[in-house]
């Protein structure tokens, strides 16, 4: 059955099966009638889950505390610092038009990861010292522009892929923790 931990995350992939990433329990995933569950001996790179995201080509990639972990319904990959990542809490995940992964983390900026890039460079980070309004990343947006949108602990950084813009609660935000970003119709 589903895991007894704490659900942080749910999503339902493009096949219609739920996918629940849980707060020590790994991940469970529901077809309609049964339920498997994926843990570190599975070979997730830990059972305490924060995002969740399914790519164009509908691979599943899960932000653990320790590193991210990419499912492609057979075997996990995992990645952590000591490919690039700037930290291993990742706490949001997104793909981009051109196809490259964005990855956001606890306390460590946000990390553009370019699967086609060679080794050693597939990884680029953008922190505070960069403009990004904080380096926590609850979330991570990309307009109909294609503009970057990263939702943080401290506001909203808008990222044109040049320069980071950043919106707060003195800008007319209700509040500067940024949890989900959304764009209407």
């Amino acid at each position: 059955g589903l895991s007894k931990y704490r659900i942080v995350s749910i999503a339902q992939d493009r096949d219609g099966m739920f996918w629940f990433g849980t707060n020590g329990g790994g991940i469970s995933r529901y077809d309609g009638e049964t339920f498997t569950t994926l843990t570190r001996e599975d070979g997730l790179a830990d059972n305490r889950i924060r995002a969740g995201f399914m790519d164009r080509d509908g691979v599943h990639w899960f932000g653990t505390i320790r590193g991210i972990s990419r499912y492609d319904g057979k075997t996990f990959t995992n990645f952590t610092t000591k490919d690039g990542l700037p930290g291993n809490n990742i706490r949001s995940i997104f793909q981009d038009r051109d196809g490259a992964f964005w990855f956001g983390t606890w306390s460590t900026g946000v990390s553009r990861y370019d699967p086609s890039a060679g080794s050693g460079q597939a990884f680029t980070t953008f922190t505070m010292q960069d403009g990004l309004a904080f380096d926590a990343v609850s979330s991570i947006l990309q307009d109909r522009d294609g503009i970057l949108w990263f939702g943080t602990a401290a506001g909203v950084s808008r990222f044109d892929r040049e320069t980071f813009t950043n919106f707060t609660a003195q800008n007319g935000l209700g509040n500067n923790r940024v949890y989900s970003t959304y764009q209407d119709r």
